[in-house]
């Protein structure tokens, strides 16, 4: 196996011991999810994140990557800060070249671009939809107990129920 790199990012600060940790790991070659996860486990941060090139590319001049996120104990869909983290990483430790990168996730194309000294993310909104309190009212009763329900939403994409409560 190839010695694996591993950064520690703070995102959203300028400052180090302050904002987000990320722990980042750019691949050459993909490794095994079971080994991703020892990895995050042993990184024992939020969120580790895994960037692959493609084949035949490098992390200096390519714009296109594939991206994943482990937490300590499972993979998770979506982590902002660790994608922000894994630009940076990119940009400033890679010295990557493109204006714009491109991460394919298991929640769809992620896009993170320079601004100035800044990077700007473009993370899916997946907006949820109303939905009949009635139809959820088990669940409901379950982690809400007997506070009055307001309105109820849910998420196809991601699978999370909002629920909105009067207090």
């Amino acid at each position: 196996m190839n010695e694996i790199s591993i950064y520690t990012v703070d995102a959203f600060t300028s400052s180090p011991f302050t904002g987000n940790p990320a722990a980042v790991c750019l691949l050459e070659d993909d490794i095994s999810d079971n080994l991703k996860q020892k990895i995050a486990a042993e990184m024992n941060i939020s969120e580790t994140a895994f960037v692959t090139k493609a084949k035949g590319s490098d992390f200096t001049s390519d714009s296109n990557f594939s991206l994943r996120w482990f937490t300590p104990s499972t993979e998770v869909p979506l982590c902002g800060h660790a994608t922000l983290a894994a630009a940076t990483v990119l940009y400033r430790v890679a010295g990557n070249t493109n204006q714009l990168i491109s991460f394919s996730t298991k929640s769809g194309i992620l896009t993170a671009e320079k601004d100035g000294g800044m990077i700007v993310l473009d993370l899916p909104s997946n907006p949820p939809e109303e939905v009949s309190v009635e139809e959820y009212r088990d669940l409901i009763h379950l982690v809400a107990g007997d506070l009055p329900v307001k309105q109820c939403y849910l998420s196809k994409h991601t699978k999370k129920l909002l629920v909105r409560v009067e207090v």
